[in-house]
């Protein structure tokens, strides 16, 4: 739970709400489209218990993408994982905490890249004694991060400095095609802000009785992520009418502002950097272990799979993403790369969510100590909302994704080489032998 809601409740929470709030006219709409956001996390929670029950090894997504739909899906889905997406993400969350950890440390914002640069190293080193260790700190953070968010929110509760109307409140609006379309568009930052609910999974291997600790894992971390959410929302609907909302990207800001006075910059860039620490730990824990899984079925990336004597880490596989988590960091702003992977997340969510019902065809007599709940509708429902977003987003923005497609699609060279070689090796090994 620590590693999943340590990615989930991140910075997006600071930014995001002013987003949404520029698509819904109304305090209860707004809270309305962070309940449902819930809602589908949850139903993709509900999925992934009943996988990661039944194929608790490490490597979550990978591992039910290989089992479903053979290696080049897997493989893809990794490929895309270790160019861009983790390692991008690790690099894009470091570099918010470089600029907010400048400012909280009042240097100059040359030092931007070295901050960024040594809180990947700084963890990775603490990640590579071993996952206890890389636990520990987690859990301090995480538990760090909740008590923060459950402070501001109590803080601006009893401030009395709001307006208690604005949340039930209906804007003068009736129900139409434009207000479904606006209520579906909001859904898209809310399920982004949700986003990482899944990443424990990714440690099953290393998890003890992962039939049992996973399933609870996901559900408990789309609890808590989505009460924290929805409280984070009523204070912001609290202190400011939605309109105001809606007009500030720096909406935490504002609200630190209102409490708190002078103070709130410090507590702001404080908060990012508590955020954004947590936030990156958790990546590294998880992405490594995707890379690692990945390699253990590739001849290719055989150094990928090794693990330290002692530690049972997977050494290889984490450095590489912390050296290319720094390297992005390096080159600058690669911002419109990642959203370029957007539509991919969401097909390979879509995939890993319809290998419910092809192992329930296929394996029928597997033992599932976690069974999925009103199958098939449930899963047939988030594959409905994973389809939506898609399709929402390659009508929006057709060139990204259709860039983004050709990024993932760019890995089937690398599959097939690998797949070469892998059969050359083989040759040369029965020839030895003979």
């Amino acid at each position: 739970m620590a590693i999943s809601i340590g990615i989930v409740i991140g910075v997006g929470i600071f930014r995001v709400p002013a987003e949404v709030a520029k698509c819904l006219p109304s305090g209860p709409l707004i809270l309305l489209a962070w309940l449902v956001g819930g809602l589908i996390s949850l139903m993709g929670a509900l999925c992934y218990a009943e996988l990661s029950a039944t194929f608790p090894e490490t490597g979550g997504d990978y591992v039910y993408l290989r089992n479903g739909y053979g290696k080049l899906v897997a493989f893809l889905y990794a490929w895309t994982q270790l160019t861009i997406i983790r390692t991008g993400s690790i690099a894009t969350i470091s570099y918010l905490f470089a600029d907010y950890a400048c400012g909280l440390l009042s240097v100059t914002g040359s030092w931007a890249k070295p901050l960024a640069v040594g809180v990947i190293s700084i963890l990775a080193l603490v990640n590579l004694a071993g996952l206890n260790y890389g636990r520990i700190a987690q859990n301090l953070l995480t538990l760090a991060k909740l008590s923060a968010l459950l402070f501001l929110v109590v803080c601006g509760l009893l401030s009395g400095k709001g307006e208690p109307s604005r949340l039930t409140a209906l804007a003068d609006v009736s129900i139409n095609i434009k207000l479904i379309s606006s209520f579906l568009l909001a859904l898209i930052p809310v399920l982004w802000t949700y986003g990482g609910w899944q990443e424990s999974v990714f440690v099953a291997g290393e998890t003890r009785e992962a039939r049992k600790s996973l399933p609870f894992a996901l559900l408990g971390t789309v609890a808590v992520v989505g009460s924290a959410y929805m409280c984070v929302n009523a204070l912001l609907l609290y202190l400011l009418p939605p309109e105001k909302i809606a007009a500030s990207p720096l909406i935490a800001a504002d609200v630190l502002d209102l409490i708190y006075g002078g103070l709130s910059g410090k507590l702001l860039e404080a908060l990012v950097v508590l955020y954004s620490i947590g936030s990156v730990n958790a990546m590294i824990i998880t992405g490594s272990r995707v890379t690692y899984a990945m390699a253990q079925d590739f001849p290719l990336f055989q150094f990928l799979a090794r693990t330290d004597g002692k530690t049972n880490t997977p050494t290889a596989a984490l450095l590489l993403n912390a050296v290319g988590s720094c390297i992005f960091v390096m080159l600058g702003s690669f911002d419109r790369l990642l959203f370029f992977t957007g539509i991919a997340v969401w097909l390979f969510f879509a995939l890993v969510v319809a290998c419910v019902f092809i192992f329930r065809l296929r394996q029928p007599q597997v033992e599932r100590p976690f069974i999925v709940p009103l199958y098939p509708w449930l899963p047939a429902c988030f594959l409905l909302a994973c389809t939506g977003l898609c399709l929402n987003t390659l009508l929006w923005y057709p060139q990204q994704s259709i860039l983004g497609l050709a990024l993932v699609a760019s890995g089937a060279p690398v599959y097939y080489l690998s797949q070469s070689l892998s059969r050359r090796g083989t040759r040369r090994h029965t020839r030895d032998e003979i």
